[in-house]
């Protein structure tokens, strides 16, 4: 293919969208599997030497825990609406070009 064209498998890009959902769904609740592994940390070191800072820590990465969540969100909607829209865009292409009569030319003959 000439690098000026682009062609795109609307089945293959959608089903990518729909692994990338697949994958996204595994993000929900991130950030309480993260608090989760806080809390255990933070008992495992209760004793002393006690380490302090867990809370502000977790607050901290809240917002880029809930950020991976929803990346993985739009991201899976972003190809399903790639692939869609990709697939739209042909069909209005073929309605638009299927009726159109293309002379065709014999190589090395100009007219």
């Amino acid at each position: 293919m000439p690098s000026h064209e682009v062609g795109v498998n609307v089945t293959d890009a959608y089903g990518a969208g729909v692994n990338a959902e697949q994958y996204a769904s595994s993000f929900n609740g991130l950030h309480a599997d993260f608090n989760d592994v806080l809390d255990a940390a933070k008992d495992a070191c209760a004793e002393d030497p006690r380490v302090t800072g867990w809370s502000s820590y977790g607050e901290e990465q809240a917002e880029a825990i809930a950020r991976v969540e929803h990346h993985g969100v739009g991201l899976a909607e972003n190809i399903q609406g790639g692939a869609a829209e990709v697939a739209n865009t042909d069909a209005q292409a073929a309605d638009t070009y299927g009726s159109v009569d293309v002379p065709s030319y014999l190589p090395g003959t100009y007219h």
